[in-house]
């Protein structure tokens, strides 16, 4: 770039107007000016300006530069003679100020100061705002006349920042609650916020330090509540002088009486319970001077014994049975919080006390339906198999009853009569088994066990009844006292 041939750091940003590198009056000859410079007030700057080769038959005869201000008055700055050297007409900014950066170096292999005048960079110092303005760069040559370009000079200032909090009381008015500065910039400095809250800028201007600069303050505000306090706000400085935006943190600062609440109290303070406690929990802003603990009724129990932010009571007593206050004071004001204590007569039984003994009763009772229900069910499968290994029984119509005759006839029955057989309920005792089946042994051998087993169970004919019975020809038992009609 033209800066780093010049040694010089320049800062270029995009033209305003329409650029114009080349300015020609001549098809062969070319002169080269970027159209915008900046330069930092006080410092030095470079307006570089360069003919661009020609051919060996185009001579430079002179080079000017004209200054052309805010008001649009034009006027001669700096020239150079290739006869006389170089010339500075204007007082201001005059010779003290201005040079052409490459008078008296050769940068060609022509003899004389033709080839010295193609770079014609001028340099100013101690840039002032009335330096600001366009400068043409003028190459008079022979045989092809003149050729000029222009170049629009800006003064620029790189601002000081900095942001501070502004600590407020509480209130619901809105105030400022921070501010960021931006001072001696030019052009002004850009300020914004990004904060978390609702809040609202105001922003004001005043002379910089520099003549032509500006300081810029903007300010920061919203209702002061408690919540406000501790709460980071950025400020945010855009200048055309920074690479990036600046970004400056601040923590807001709001002074609030105490905000008081009371812990401890679990709803189970029981006559004799010990050591109970209340805390007194505090956020404020400053930090609290003073605690006072009292109770609604007037009457403070003599087993409470208060310490700083916090209430110890020794032996729970009937007295404790009441509603307690606690007060605390800081340079702001004072607050307050109450709690309520209903003393028991027995301690609350703990969740953790009830779960095992309701776990427990629905675990037995689990337990007892499950065996009742095993029961029934072996009782009814019992029953079924029984039915299904008994011998034919049940009602009457079979095979001769008493006397041989037919039971349709026309005899007569007495109803008192017990008949024993055919027709009737028999003790039954099962016979042994027959010869086994190959192709069911197991099964033979397991109905077997299973009929042992409810042999156990039958109960034999009482003797009584066997010494009544009486055997009949047709193999049935008919008791000797039944009386036939």
């Amino acid at each position: 770039s033209l800066c780093a041939q010049c040694g010089v750091c320049l800062r270029f940003s995009a033209p305003l107007h329409p650029p114009l590198p080349f300015l020609l009056l001549s098809d062969d000859v070319q002169v080269r000016v970027p159209s915008e410079v900046r330069g930092y007030l006080g410092g030095t700057v470079q307006l570089p300006c360069h003919l661009l080769p020609t051919g060996p038959e185009v001579r430079v005869s002179q080079v000017t530069w004209l200054h052309v201000d805010a008001t649009g008055a034009s006027r001669s700055v700096a020239a150079f003679h290739p006869s006389y050297g170089p010339s500075f007409r204007s007082p201001q900014p005059g010779k003290e100020r201005l040079s052409f950066v490459t008078a008296g170096q050769s940068t060609g292999t022509r003899q004389g100061t033709e080839m010295e005048l193609r770079d014609a960079t001028l340099a100013l110092q101690g840039l002032t705002v009335e330096d600001e303005g366009n400068y043409t760069c003028e190459f008079a040559t022979f045989p092809s006349g003149t050729s000029r370009g222009v170049t629009w000079l800006r003064a620029i200032a790189q601002p000081q920042n900095h942001a501070e909090t502004q600590e407020v009381t509480l209130s619901l008015d809105p105030v400022p609650v921070a501010r960021c500065v931006s001072e001696g910039g030019r052009p002004p400095a850009r300020i914004s916020w990004f904060s978390p809250l609702d809040g609202e800028a105001k922003e004001s201007q005043i002379s910089g330090p520099v003549p032509g600069t500006v300081t810029v303050t903007s300010r920061f505000t919203l209702v002061p509540l408690s919540r406000v306090d501790g709460v980071k706000v950025t400020c945010k400085v855009e200048h055309e002088s920074f690479e990036e935006p600046i970004l400056l943190p601040v923590t807001l600062s709001v002074r609030y009486p105490p905000e008081v609440s009371i812990s401890g109290y679990d709803d189970n303070w029981y006559l004799g319970r010990s050591e109970a406690t209340l805390s007194c929990d505090v956020r404020s802003k400053p930090e609290p001077t003073g605690y006072d603990w009292s109770t609604t009724a007037g009457v403070f129990p003599a087993s409470a014994v208060a310490q700083g932010p916090q209430l110890i009571i020794h032996s729970v007593d009937r007295l404790v049975n009441t509603t307690f206050i606690c007060t605390v004071t800081n340079a702001v004001g004072t607050g307050r919080a109450e709690q309520v204590v209903l003393v028991r007569d027995t301690p609350r039984a703990s969740p953790r006390d009830v779960g095992p003994v309701v776990w427990g009763a629905v675990g037995g009772t689990l337990l007892v339906l499950l065996l009742l229900a095993g029961g029934s069910l072996a009782f009814i499968l019992l029953r079924v198999r029984r039915k299904r290994k008994s011998p034919g029984g049940g009602g009457g119509g079979g095979g001769g009853g008493g006397g041989g005759g037919d039971n349709s006839g026309g005899g007569s029955y007495d109803p008192k009569t017990q008949v024993f057989g055919n027709g009737g309920p028999v003790f039954w005792t099962p016979t042994a088994p027959g010869p086994l089946k190959p192709d069911g042994k197991d099964e033979e051998d397991e109905e077997e066990e299973e009929e042992k087993a409810e042999e156990g169970l039958m109960l034999p004919p009482p003797k009584a009844l066997e010494d009544d019975m009486e055997s009949q020809l047709d193999g049935s038992l008919i008791s000797r006292r039944a009386i036939y009609v």
